[in-house]
């Protein structure tokens, strides 16, 4: 694998997990609190690595041959965004109705995430959230698989799947860290509320879509 190639691999890698989507808006809504950020941004990295792993075996060639393989991606992963979506959105309404009920100039209510759990379910809802994911979906199912050909060595790969979460560990620890500086945490907490409703708005609309794209395969 020439250096060129390895360069354009990073570069489509970093595109794909700095661009906006589900895996950036569960940081924003569990990152207040540094280490279950940091948690929650390993457990992407934990579901990347089964995302990587799963291409260099042979994710692409086996939706090819059976292409029934990524209808039930889609529909999964819909189900699962459409789960945390109601959660996240159940969470914020209720959030905000405690809100209303405080006296004038208390102090909002947090619904955020982070306030309540622990680095254990902050990791693992970072892995859940990163194997619903479709923009994984698209970038390992189709524009990875095309930089890794199959005689490509295993050093070859080994060299690609190190840069890929060296890179990827990276980006999410430091959008971690930056969610958690004392002035935006406090921010994101007192919006917390708020930052719920959205996500869980945003979820249920990429559910809708993943669904939807899943259930026009069966047809």
């Amino acid at each position: 694998m020439t250096t060129g190639a390895l360069l354009s691999i990073l570069v489509a890698w970093l595109l794909a997990i700095a661009s906006p989507g589900p895996d950036l808006v569960q940081l924003l809504r569990v990152g207040a609190v540094r280490r279950n950020g940091v948690a929650c941004a390993l457990g992407i990295m934990s579901g990347n690595l089964l995302w990587i792993l799963a291409s260099m075996l042979g994710l692409s060639a086996l939706v090819d041959a059976v292409p029934g393989v990524l209808t039930a991606l889609f529909l999964v992963g819909g189900a699962f965004l459409a789960w945390m979506g109601q959660a996240a959105l159940r969470g914020g309404l209720a959030a905000r109705r405690r809100d209303a009920a405080l006296p004038e100039g208390s102090l909002a209510a947090s619904s955020l995430l982070s306030t309540t759990m622990t680095t254990t379910q902050a990791w693992r809802l970072g892995v859940a959230t990163n194997l619903s994911n479709p923009k994984a979906l698209v970038f390992f199912g189709a524009v990875f698989a095309g930089f890794i050909d199959p005689d490509t060595s295993w050093t070859a790969r080994s060299v690609v799947l190190v840069m890929m979460l060296v890179t990827g560990v990276a980006w999410f620890v430091f959008v971690a860290y930056a969610v958690s500086v004392p002035a935006l945490s406090r921010r994101l907490q007192t919006a917390g509320a708020w930052i719920d409703i959205t996500a869980g708005a945003v979820f249920l609309l990429i559910a809708a879509v993943l669904v939807i794209e899943g259930f026009s395969r069966l047809l």
